[in-house]
């Protein structure tokens, strides 16, 4: 059921609470990419990281990078790298690093690359083309890194940075040479690693916690409503208590007078599950006290209502208490949230992608330039089609001969004049085709090259590449029965809604197919 969301706001909330399905803004809706019936769902899980609590991503990224330049400092890295700025426009979701060449690159989800950066210089096509060309990446894991997560950006932008100086300031490692590509690399990866593991980053955020997370005052209440309807919570976060406990007493304690603190919300509460793991391992659950301490001894089942460090994902499903496909798991993780959790344990999946509002905004803003897009792309096809059989019809003429009209029961007197006339016209026919589709071609990557830039400067689209899906967007497919911006886009939905997803088909069951 649909209401206009025109009506007055304490209509709505009544609405809302009644647990009707409300419209929802267009930067608000859930994709389905398979059937998914809400109101078989009796358990609810969440990750925290970018998932319930959303980071203020510039804010991060410049606490990341000077918590890392520090470190690299101590390993001999120049003075220059603190000069090194957060952009965060350059580094995206479905990048791949080659430590090899020291590249950041973007690909399809056939693997092929379409956009390259050497440090912050775009490789031109021919360079791009010499390298990739016969390649599908991320076959090698040890040359190629993918960048999956938001808290992975940081670190592209740094070492991208890091390449040009290597590039261009090899004096300034002094005697030394400076590292290779590859040694960057992995050590700008193992300094922001040990910046979270030493707390150097978490702990400047505890400190000023507002700085670096942003309140959505509709978690409480779209918490609320799982709960009305009769669906369990659950939280199940790699971060641990004390971390955990400041941030979400941040963004959603104090909401709803009617849940005493933050921990009322949930039904388990999982922390220090160190995902993907979790999904595959048997380390059992550590009980914790309100105060992060250890209690009891551990267990390989978790009991609902107390707090768990570790554990896996058979001993959660078991305390559950329903099967596999009852419960929705919701997180922002590609590989370590969805992926995961998808092969191993049969949970459905919802995956938060943040990026989705400024995509969703900007094919608002442009949709007649994607409109034409598509028509051009369409027209270009056509003519490659057309252009190619007049070149086939072109080789078939010049290998005719009068004798060949002749027997074909041309009278010999007319036959070399007619065959000239028709090469003529097939060879002007060729040449109008060539010059229109390159035409047609031109204004096609102007477009693409608008719309790509409205999306992001260097990359595009997180979702599309090489005028296909992006490695990312098919990813998104794959493993998210539904994805979102955001949780509190649930909202909108009534508990009992069945998502439908856009059943395909092959090409040739299409009819549009002659």
């Amino acid at each position: 059921m649909s209401i206009d969301s025109g009506l007055p706001h304490a209509i709505r909330k009544l609405i809302f609470d009644a647990e009707i399905e409300v419209e929802a803004p267009h930067t608000a809706r859930i994709f389905t990419n398979r059937d998914l019936a809400f109101e078989r769902i009796g358990v609810i899980g969440f990750d925290m990281d970018y998932t319930l609590a959303i980071y203020r991503q510039a804010a991060l990224e410049t606490l990341s990078l000077e918590c890392t330049t520090s470190k690299l400092l101590a390993r001999g890295y120049p003075e220059r790298i603190t000069a090194i700025r957060s952009d965060p426009e350059f580094a995206i979701r479905g990048l791949m690093v080659d430590k090899k060449y020291g590249n950041v690159v973007k690909m399809d989800r056939h693997g092929y690359v379409g956009t390259a950066y050497h440090g912050k210089r775009l490789l031109p096509r021919a360079e791009r083309k010499e390298l990739y060309r016969a390649q599908r990446l991320g076959m090698e894991y040890e040359r190629f890194a993918a960048v999956d997560t938001l808290f992975s950006l940081p670190e592209v932008n740094l070492f991208a940075e890091i390449v040009d100086l290597i590039d261009h300031a090899p004096e300034l490692w002094g005697p030394r040479p400076p590292p290779t590509y590859a040694q960057a690399w992995n050590d700008v990866r193992e300094c922001i690693d040990l910046s979270h593991q030493d707390d150097s980053i978490k702990g400047k955020i505890k400190a000023d916690i507002g700085r670096y997370f942003a309140i959505d005052p509709e978690l409480g209440p779209t918490l609320h409503k799982f709960r009305s309807a009769g669906k369990r919570l659950f939280l199940l976060t790699n971060s641990f208590y004390p971390y955990t406990d400041d941030v979400l007493r941040y963004v959603l304690g104090g909401q709803l007078a009617t849940y005493e603190s933050w921990h009322s919300y949930f039904d388990w509460i999982v922390v220090g599950a160190r995902k993907p793991g979790f999904f595959t391992g048997q380390q059992p659950f550590q009980e914790l006290d309100v105060r992060g301490k250890a209690i009891g001894e551990p267990t390989m089942e978790p009991r609902r209502g107390r707090i768990y460090q570790g554990g896996n994902q058979l001993g959660l499903q078991r305390a559950l208490g329903v099967t596999a496909d009852e419960v929705l798991y919701v997180g922002d993780h590609i590989y370590g949230d969805i992926v995961r959790s998808k092969k191993s344990s049969g949970w459905r999946t919802a995956l938060i992608v943040d990026d989705l509002e400024h995509d969703l905004e900007v094919r608002r803003a442009r949709r007649i330039t994607l409109e034409e897009i598509e028509h051009l792309s369409q027209l270009q096809i056509n003519l490659t089609d057309e252009i190619s059989a007049q070149r086939y019809l072109s080789r078939l003429l010049s290998r005719m001969t009068t004798a060949d009209l002749v027997r074909a029961g041309v009278a010999a007197e007319g036959a070399e004049a007619l065959l000239d006339e028709t090469r003529a016209q097939v060879r002007a026919r060729f040449d109008r085709l060539r010059k229109y589709e390159e035409e047609t071609a031109e204004t096609l990557q102007r477009r693409i090259a608008e719309i790509d830039g409205a999306f992001n400067k260097y990359w595009g689209s997180v979702f599309a590449a090489r005028k296909d899906t992006s490695r990312f967007g098919d990813q998104v497919d794959a493993y998210a029965c539904v994805y979102t911006s955001r949780v509190t886009n649930f909202r909108f939905v009534s508990p009992v809604k069945y998502f439908h997803a856009p059943h395909g088909s092959l090409p040739h069951w299409r009819r549009s197919v002659r």
